[in-house]
């Protein structure tokens, strides 16, 4: 039997919820910091887009990753700041990027 447990990949000896757990931190990322000229940037193209009815490509900052939402704008909340894509609630200050699409 101490012959078996002796051979057991790495893997096996350590708990499945701590592997994932692990590699859940490893992908963590801190938010990044927007200068201003961006956020000038960020702004114009926001307006032209729900202007002009145009699909966009925005990159975000959620739960410590970042993320990618492409659809034309549905609702702007100035009160809440928030954009509304496909049902996606993007907060103006988790906004990193934004392209059109």
């Amino acid at each position: 039997m101490r012959g078996m447990i002796k051979w057991r990949p790495f893997n096996s000896l350590i708990n499945s919820k701590d592997i994932r757990e692990i590699e859940n931190n490893r992908l963590k990322i801190e938010k990044p910091i927007i200068m201003e000229d961006r956020i000038q940037e960020i702004n114009e193209i926001l307006i032209n887009a729900i202007n002009n009815n145009l699909e966009i490509k925005i990159k975000h900052y959620t739960l410590n990753t970042l993320k990618v939402v492409i659809g034309k704008i549905e609702k702007i909340n100035i009160i809440e700041k928030y954009i509304l894509i496909n049902k996606t609630r993007i907060y103006f200050k988790n906004i990193i990027l934004v392209t059109y699409n």
